[in-house]
């Protein structure tokens, strides 16, 4: 029960990934639109802190109301909102739209992180994770095309198409939400300001390997934000179409798909996680410097550029995963939650410094100080005790 209930996660999880994956890099050029380019970071932070707060009350409706319940809704409200994004001709409606979807999305991953992490033995979490995060991205792999062959002819299709597929995940989840009948569900729920004090107070100390591992949630999260927002923009700048976006960001995250879940086994069996930490951290921190340095309109030298740069993204996601959820238990609901609102904490950081820096600087100098950053936090890797 136990094996099918975790594949039904991994499909469920594929096809609400796939919704996501859709909309990822079509985001800053549906706002900027509406709002101007140099403020399409102020709205991605706004969604940030919207969901920031709807975070800190997911522990208590699932502790009530059951995991797979809330899944359920959140995925529903989704579909909702991505109908919204598509037909809305209203400025304000649609920027309130994009809001809702951004904050769904994660609250939604977080829930079924936390349903995963219920089913998972500790023995076996680095495979567990690295799969899960496989099927996550292989649906990212799958939809980036899609998305720059619909973005050529209108960014509302691709809304309309991350609607349908996260329709399949809704329908999915809901069968299941009801086939399990009234769930109870064991979860502690310390709010998230208390679980982050008594980390932070033990960084030194007893919750020293949990800090770090959550400063490397920051760390690759604030990589995320800064190139699913501005790489695009960068790119579209140099004069690449959509559809050259398509294939470029398929083929950038193919290491996804390729290496985690290996990783992850090597983890479980063989090496712990610490040496891959630090190697993807230098390769991304690399690979940022090279995005920052490069004006070039050739699709294979981003392609390279871009590939190599979730490589190592690649190696820290399944490695801080692993080594986080080793540390913790699915009754940790408030630990996941710190550790998912690192996304959001990270688009209120990373946008509103860049929106700073882009009155100033021409926009590549974004990568620059995002390497910079990268580098820095390889100490949090280095400060951790390995778990071989």
């Amino acid at each position: 029960m136990r094996a099918k209930n975790i594949s039904l996660i991994h499909v469920i999880g594929f096809f609400f990934a796939a919704n996501m994956a859709l909309a990822a890099y079509v985001g800053s050029s549906f706002l900027s639109p509406l709002v101007g380019e140099q403020s399409v970071g102020y709205v991605y932070a706004i969604a940030a802190l919207v969901t920031i707060f709807f975070m800190g009350m997911l522990p208590m409706l699932m502790k009530k109301y059951g995991v797979q319940h809330v899944s359920a809704l959140l995925m529903t409200a989704t579909v909702a909102v991505l109908f919204v994004l598509y037909g809305s001709t209203s400025s304000l409606l649609s920027i309130f739209a994009f809001i809702a979807f951004y904050a769904l999305g994660i609250v939604t991953m977080y829930s079924l992180d936390v349903r995963l992490e219920q089913l998972s033995i500790d023995t076996k979490t680095g495979r567990i994770r690295g799969l899960y995060l496989t099927v996550i991205n292989t649906a990212w792999l799958l939809c980036p095309f899609l998305a720059g062959v619909l973005a050529t002819h209108s960014v509302a299709l691709v809304y309309l198409a991350a609607a349908t597929v996260a329709l399949i995940s809704a329908c999915i989840a809901l069968w299941s939400a009801a086939r399990s009948g009234k769930e109870i569900t064991h979860i502690h729920t310390p709010s998230l300001v208390h679980a982050f004090k008594t980390i932070f107070q033990g960084r030194y100390g007893r919750t020293r390997n949990v800090f770090n591992a959550l400063m490397l949630d920051l760390a690759l999260n604030i990589f995320y934000a800064i190139m699913i927002i501005y790489t695009p923009l960068y790119l579209r700048s140099l004069g690449l179409s959509w559809e050259q976006l398509g294939i470029i960001f398929t083929v950038m995250l193919t290491p996804f798909v390729l290496f985690q879940y290996v990783l992850g086994r090597l983890a479980d069996r063989y090496t712990g996680e610490q040496e891959f930490m630090v190697a993807g951290l230098l390769i991304m921190s690399f690979s940022s410097f090279l995005v920052w340095y490069s004006t070039s309109v050739s699709m294979l030298v981003w392609m390279g550029i871009l590939f190599l740069s979730r490589v190592g993204a690649s190696f820290l996601e399944v490695m801080k995963e692993s080594y986080l959820f080793k540390h913790i238990d699915g009754n940790d609901a408030s630990i996941i939650a710190l550790s998912r609102n690192m996304m959001p904490f990270s688009y209120v950081i990373a946008p509103l410094i860049a929106a700073l820096v882009l009155q100033f600087t021409p926009i590549s100098a974004i990568f620059l100080i995002l390497g910079v950053v990268l580098l820095v936090s390889i100490r949090f890797a280095l400060s951790l005790i390995d778990t071989r």
